[in-house]
């Protein structure tokens, strides 16, 4: 298992990922193995930018908040400064478009680390424009079924030494039962976390950390880690929003 949140954060900015010889255009556009998403198709999808730069995935849950995952704004003990972070709502372009407002807050899980709840709720400076293409996201009550189709989205990076996508990407998924992933994927799997099934050479990289699943039009995950590498012929590892929901609810005042 290799969380995303081993990684630097460095390894979210487009500047320090590893390039490949082709450049976004000259490859098949991908998540890892995606789809360039249509205006309107993910209106709560937004980009956290670090300096600038961005690092992280995440959903809009009202017009002032958003949710993410814990480890895009914390490393060891230490959580991101607000005032160096700001999101980007409203576009399916990294390099353009939508708005972008700052962080006025951050707040992390109490007890995020190995046992799982990795997700951190943002307060903005000021009210996104909702509409259009922005939207805030229902947030479910229950994990989707066994074998459900789950669509994950994202700007991460294209392959496990890619370059980041310019371009929103999507690629569709299957939910995996707790069950099936504990037993064949972990010693055990924390409470909070839950496993999206993939082919080799699809699913989150780099960069999605944070990021969406939705089933039937509700947030049902947040991108957390990945297995052994991006695109492998293994499931990704999602906070499990069924389990985190009380808290997501709480700290964003919905």
């Amino acid at each position: 298992m290799i969380p995303f949140w081993t990684f630097p954060l460095l390894l979210f900015v487009s500047g320090a990922l590893g390039h490949s010889s082709k450049n976004d255009s000259d490859v098949e556009p991908r998540i890892v193995g995606g789809t360039k998403a249509r205006e309107g198709q993910f209106p709560h999808q937004i980009s956290l930018r670090r300096r600038g730069s961005h690092i992280c995935g995440g959903s809009v849950l009202s017009s002032n908040y958003v949710v993410t995952a814990a480890h895009c704004v914390k490393q060891g003990s230490d959580v991101t400064p607000a005032d160096q972070l700001a999101i980007q709502a409203g576009s399916l372009l990294l390099s353009s478009g939508g708005v972008r407002i700052p962080v006025a807050t951050v707040t992390v899980h109490p007890n995020f680390g190995n046992s799982g709840n990795d997700v951190a709720v943002l307060r903005l400076q000021s009210a996104l424009p909702l509409g259009g293409n922005i939207a805030a996201i229902q947030l479910a009550t229950d994990d989707p079924p066994s074998d459900a189709t789950v669509d994950i989205s994202g700007w991460g990076a294209i392959s496990q030494k890619g370059p980041l996508s310019n371009s929103l990407l999507f690629v569709q998924v299957k939910a995996l039962s707790r069950e099936t992933c504990q037993r064949q994927y972990f010693r055990q799997l924390p409470e909070s976390t839950m496993c999206l099934l993939h082919p080799k050479d699809k699913g989150a990289c780099y960069g999605d950390s944070g990021g969406p699943a939705t089933y039937q039009g509700k947030l049902v995950g947040l991108a957390s880690f990945v297995i052994g590498g991006c695109g492998r012929d293994a499931p990704d590892g999602y906070a499990r929003v069924s389990k985190l929901r009380s808290w997501i609810v709480e700290k964003a005042s919905l």
